[in-house]
């Protein structure tokens, strides 16, 4: 850092830094009640403070406030239904990981959602640099690795800058196959096939949650009536279509539903629709499994007193602010939630290690159990139904797009296609194979084939709505243009290092005001900090680079062998569970964190006790992905000016 500023490798390193940070602490903010009122638009506010989320809140205004059908619903639909969820979804104090000793599928999903919204994030507020194409000639071989990572370069210039999205509608309008689009396209595409099926990968195989939520997954789709579904499209009455599908999916069947439809009670909207009585199903189906595991615990020969079991109990019904309080006891003092939770209720704590396992695996039972029970109090038996009231306002404001849909495409065969789908990914994610002594999982090729495979029925959807729905193509056209443009810098930032890394234009001055403005002691710390996470992305680009290429190389000629796929995005994600921190595994001890092995093996105990995929000493796996650097001092003292100069780009 020098007193003309930011080198360009430098200030990207520190957008990376604070983007990534804030990205999280917005998500992890979203669970308080009181911080909804002050999102901002479009949600009700409480004060004219500036947003609590301007990143999320630049997203949701940019992308999705716009997108055709939901640019239409009314303002009722975000203040009085979607706030009045999410509110309630915050009051209902759902658990954390740290007391239940493992990272558990909410804390998985938040921190997938943080690290996947970071990089659009910074892309629109920074804006993507314009740069001279990279292949001027076209020519680009989907089976040539060096290719690939040279087109999607290419691809984002010409989609961000160019009138590519223009000549890939038109030429959907007229092919179904890929292989009628230019090369660069089709190079682009082997490219995002790659990296969506490095994620899946990594989400079903690799995670510690991965098979427990495969297990989720299973029992969702085993409850969706596919058939029925199919039926009640091939409806060539575009309103008795709608109106089937409405009640299929929202119609509610109760005692009390008939006593008031017949005029002898007056009860509220009561009952549940099919969506409520998925979920309440697939969450009864989990507190059956996990009550069934607390006997055991209980009158097992390592069991804990009556007085420790009802003082475990006892801390699930406190509040929040008292579990918080707990918590930052146990951090503090670096003894274990259940020994704090004990010693609060004068109870014994002399606990053997075992009796201390079981009084862990008791409180994350009862925890998990308290979660299901309020997922579906929110979801499904809340009075109003906000819920059913909520999908009834998408289906008003999305009818002419229903209409249009319906009259381009068959959306039974659709159906068919996603049923098809889910079955094949189900059946290459699973691990557990009882024929075999030790599981096995898929290779990203395994899920790259996949893809492969079911990728025409989405060629097939997106040509029969481009040919046949021309008014549909022209809203989602006119929206993919504008969303592009979001992308352009506001002046030319050309890369001023040998690697071609750029500056983050239109933040830059935002973040050169930030750093001037730190004394020259912490300047020189923040430095340090900031080069070694330069060095850091540089070798994590790297990593991933040469992951896509071998995958690319691996496809082209059969084979099966890689255990970890591409995507920078997946190493930043590990690294915000991998931080998460665990209470002690002991009474007395450091706490722990989620890249901890004993952590990533308790989150592999699905509800039902099993061990779902491989444990942490079964996998052999080479992880290549180099290790976080420390940033700490440089998130201290930048991230609240990051976060109003923010707020002010985005209302600016």
């Amino acid at each position: 850092m020098t007193s003309t500023g930011l080198s360009p490798r430098q200030a990207h390193a520190l957008y990376n830094i604070l983007s990534h940070h804030e990205a999280y602490h917005e998500i992890r903010h979203l669970k308080a009640h009181a911080s909804i009122a002050r999102f901002g638009p479009p949600f009700k506010s409480s004060d004219e403070d500036p947003s609590a989320f301007p990143l999320l809140r630049a997203l949701l205004s940019r992308f999705t406030l716009p997108l055709p059908g939901l640019r239409d619903v009314s303002t009722d639909f975000w203040q009085q239904r979607c706030q009045a969820i999410l509110e309630e979804l915050a009051d209902a104090d759902f658990s954390e990981s740290y007391d239940k000793g493992a990272v558990g599928i909410r804390r998985t999903l938040a921190t997938a959602i943080a690290a996947a919204i970071e990089g659009p994030a910074r892309g629109c507020l920074g804006g993507i640099s314009k740069r001279d194409i990279l292949r001027e000639d076209g020519n680009y071989d989907s089976e040539n690795p060096d290719d690939v990572v040279m087109a999607w370069e290419d691809f984002r210039q010409r989609v961000v800058y160019g009138d590519l999205i223009d000549i890939m509608f038109e030429k959907a309008a007229i092919t179904d196959r890929l292989e009628d689009h230019e090369p660069l396209v089709q190079a682009a595409h082997e490219y995002v096939l790659i990296t969506l099926a490095s994620c899946l990968h990594y989400i079903l195989i690799l995670s510690p949650k991965g098979q427990a939520l495969l297990s989720l997954i299973v029992r969702t789709n085993n409850m969706i009536p596919y058939f029925l579904i199919r039926q009640t499209l091939k409806m060539g009455n575009v309103a008795s279509m709608i109106n089937g599908m409405t009640k299929l999916l929202l119609a509610k069947i109760s005692m009390n539903s008939v006593t008031k439809w017949f005029g002898m009670t007056d009860t509220g909207d009561t009952g549940m629709n099919l969506l409520q009585q998925i979920i309440s199903t697939v969450m009864g189906w989990d507190e059956s499994e996990l009550r069934g595991r607390l006997a055991p615990l209980e009158k097992g020969d390592h069991s804990l007193s009556n007085e420790q079991l009802n003082a475990l109990k006892a801390y699930v019904e406190k509040s929040g602010e008292e579990h918080e309080q707990y918590r930052s006891e146990s951090q503090t003092q670096s003894t274990s939630i259940v020994y704090v939770i004990l010693s609060k209720a004068f109870v014994s704590t002399a606990l053997s290690e075992t009796q201390h396992t079981t009084a862990l695996d008791y409180v994350s039972i009862l925890l998990s159990i308290r979660d299901r029970k309020q997922i579906t109090n929110v979801l499904c038996n809340h009075q109003p139904d906000l819920v059913t009231s909520s999908v009834k306002d998408l289906v008003r404001a999305y009818e002419p797009i229903i209409r249009a849909v319906h009259k381009a495409v068959d959306l039974s065969s659709t159906i068919a296609d996603s049923e098809a789908f889910m079955n094949d990914l189900i059946k290459a994610s699973t691990m557990n194979d009882k024929k075999m002594s030790q599981p096995k999982g898929a290779t990203v090729e395994d899920f790259v084939r996949l893809l492969r495979k079911h990728q025409s029925s989405s060629h097939r959807f997106l040509h029969q709505a481009a040919k046949n729905g021309q008014q549909l193509t022209q809203w989602y056209r006119d929206y993919a243009v504008s969303a592009a443009a979001k992308y352009r810098q506001n002046h030319h930032a050309p890369p001023a290092e040998p690697n071609g890394t750029a500056a983050v234009g239109n933040l830059t001055p935002a973040l050169e005001s930030l750093t001037k403005s730190l004394s020259k002691k912490d300047a020189a710390k923040v430095l340090q900090e900031i080069d070694a996470h330069a060095d850091y992305l540089d070798a994590l680009s790297h990593t991933s680079t040469s992951r896509m290429k071998a995958l690319i190389a691996n496809s082209a000629r059969g084979k099966s062998e890689s255990t970890h796929g591409p995507g920078m995005y997946l190493a930043r994600w590990q690294a915000l569970i991998d931080a998460t921190q665990i209470t002690p595994a002991t009474l007395e001890g450091p706490v722990r964190s989620g890249g901890h092995e004993s952590v990533k093996d308790a989150a592999r105990v699905d509800v039902d006790g099993a061990r779902k995929g491989a444990s942490a000493k079964e996998k052999v796996l080479e992880d290549e992905n180099p290790s976080v650097p420390d940033v700490e001092l440089t998130v201290r003292l930048l991230l609240p000016g990051f976060k109003e100069a923010l707020g002010r780009y985005v209302d600016g």
